[in-house]
């Protein structure tokens, strides 16, 4: 059997490896447990930081993460990109991958960056695929640079406030799932009205925000000086940020330029040394060892149900065979208490969305109205706008363009408050979960006579899923109605009158399909998130109830089948169970 020292600690995936191992080795009843450490192991290899890089159009952001990388493998495009984030992350091979709306996804495997950044391009330039006619929703990129090695992604995001609106809102409603970002701003010209707005309500959804003024190389020393004093002002007096933030000097157009010419004192001058030691790296190191603690966690709950199991196996053989069947007996009887409880947990949960769902449709049928005056004053100030020169054309472009923008942010509300709803729904289930799961082993406890064991704390989550760009097909065709012809012969406000009534027509069609869209998707959302939790917990109920019927089990036909070896088992199992307790040990001293 392994044995475990507690000093001198080695890093949590080897104890992880080491411990799956030796409860390997207990037996086959014990498999299960080998998995979930392994399970774990798994998570705490894989995770990655998400660092997004935000910022307005030709700031520099595709630049700066092909100098952190070390090549061109993103396009810097001279207009904008379309509304497609792009995710880049390490891997041994060059490779990516395009995820699209309603079709099968595509994997290139490129030999060369040229090859991989000519791919990309197809994909991510407006030049390439204008108005994402290719239906693109996300692009992956991998490749085998050193920034990327230790668990890093890099998360190129649609421009802000570009030509495209809703791209802004879309960012809003993705930047929660990432870890941190830099927002990116640079010299020429200084921080904008629409990115003030824009960290106005962003500084309130991110845990880490780092600010980068690129293209700093274009201003010397006094001005660089000025333009980071300014910056910092402005974050300050109109972003609402309490204290000035850390401004980094960068020029990623430099530092790409040394990366490829491996001259790390251009790499030192161009700024980006700053940024891969002081952000990224600790940015890594950060968020491993936040995952770290909770994976810990969760290894002490497997192990202190090993413990338990053990502990019950041993006590069982040490009885006499009725004074076994009673117990058990008992078990079976008191733990329909508990299974009546879990019930009516899975009912209060049904209630819960159905409370919630409630909610949502309330909000849509408000929506409905609401939408319809938004566009109404759409369609007025267009007209307005364009005078005599207004058509039902040029009406209709107008309404296109605002569907996205209206939609994204109405569904960020709604998709924000049903998902703090849901939260505090499974938050004070999740807590009577834990006490039906402390009531199935201290109803063993109280049975059997076993000491009760408790782990360092609850099972909490652990958020390692990679963050998800929320994309939405809005609906913006109208349907197919000719202008009438006999409009040419009324005058200009009876003949405008008529257009501005077909048109609110067909609003109330778009306006009725996004908002039926918009419930579908989110009462989904909810009944996913509902029947996860559902799961889970019966998971979770069940697997303790299961294993100690298969102690129990496993206990009577030994007594049953053989008692002279039982006293060899017993103490097989005592070391097994001094083995568990060692382990637990390495990880409270860890």
């Amino acid at each position: 059997m392994l044995s475990v020292e507690i000093s001198n600690p080695p890093p949590f995936g080897k104890f992880l490896a080491r411990a799956a191992l030796s409860i390997g080795s207990l037996g086959q009843e014990f498999a299960a447990d080998r998995v979930r450490l392994n399970a774990l192991g798994e998570r705490l290899r894989t995770a990655r930081c998400h660092l997004a890089v935000l910022g307005q159009f030709k700031r520099g952001k595709s630049t700066l993460i092909n100098a952190l990388v070390g090549e061109s493998i993103l396009p810097s495009a001279v207009v904008p990109a379309t509304s497609i984030p792009t995710f880049v992350h390490g891997s041994k091979q060059l490779s990516a991958r395009v995820l699209f709306d309603g079709k099968p996804e595509e994997r290139f495997a490129a030999s060369n960056f040229a090859e991989l950044a000519e791919f990309l391009a197809r994909f991510v330039t407006e030049m390439a695929n204008p108005h994402n006619r290719l239906g693109v929703r996300q692009v992956e990129a991998a490749c085998p640079a050193p920034i990327l090695r230790d668990g890093l992604e890099l998360i190129d995001t649609p421009g802000i406030g570009s030509t495209y609106r809703h791209n802004t809102e879309a960012t809003f409603n993705f930047l929660p799932q990432c870890d941190a970002a830099l927002f990116v701003v640079s010299a020429d010209p200084p921080i904008t009205e629409v990115e003030i707005d824009f960290l106005k309500i962003a500084r309130r959804k991110l845990a880490r925000l780092f600010f980068i003024l690129n293209k700093a190389d274009y201003l010397e020393g006094n001005d660089r000086q000025a333009a980071v004093e300014f910056l910092r002002q402005v974050l300050c007096e109109q972003a609402g940020f309490e204290s000035p933030p850390q401004i980094f000097c960068t020029s990623a157009r430099e530092g790409l330029a040394a990366r490829r010419n491996n001259d790390s004192a251009a790499w030192q001058r161009s700024g980006m040394a700053d940024i891969e030691h002081l952000i990224v790296d600790f940015l890594v190191e950060e968020k491993c060892d936040v995952l770290t603690r909770a994976v810990s966690r969760q290894t002490d709950e497997v192990l202190t149900d090993v413990q338990r199991r053990l502990a019950l196996a041993i006590r069982s053989l040490q009885m006499p065979v009725d004074e076994l069947r009673e117990r058990v007996h008992q078990f079976e009887q008191r733990l329909t208490k508990i299974e009546e409880k879990r019930i009516l947990v899975a009912e209060q949960l049904k209630r819960d969305e159905m409370r919630i769902a409630n909610v949502v449709k309330s909000y849509a049928g408000r929506l409905l109205p609401a939408s319809l005056t938004f566009f109404e004053r759409i369609v007025r100030a267009s007209q307005e706008r364009d005078g005599a020169g207004w058509t039902e054309e040029s009406a209709r472009d107008t309404i296109a363009a605002a569907v996205p923008d209206f939609f994204e942010r109405e569904f960020s509300a709604v998709y924000d408050s049903c998902e703090e709803q849901l939260k505090d729904a499974l938050s004070a289930q999740s807590h009577v979960t834990n006490q039906l799961f402390a009531a199935v082993h201290g109803l063993v406890g109280e049975v059997f006579e076993v000491a009760e064991e408790s782990s360092q704390s609850g099972r909490e989550p652990v958020k390692i899923d990679r963050p998800f760009w929320r994309t939405h097909k809005w609906t913006i065709k109208f349907a197919a109605i000719p202008e009438a012809w006999i409009d040419r012969l009324f005058p200009r406000r009876l003949r405008q009158s008529r257009i501005r009534r077909r048109i609110m027509e067909q609003v109330e069609y778009l306006v009725t399909r996004n908002i039926g869209y918009l419930q579908w998707s989110v009462l989904e959302y909810l009944d996913k998130g509902v029947q996860e939790f559902r799961d889970a917990l019966d998971r979770r109920i069940q697997g303790a109830v299961e294993a100690t019927r298969g102690v129990l089990d496993t206990a009577s036909r030994r007594r049953l089948v053989d008692s002279v070896k039982v006293a060899p088992e017993i103490d097989r199992l005592k070391e097994a169970l001094a083995t568990v307790q060692s382990l637990r040990e390495c990880i409270v001293h860890r």
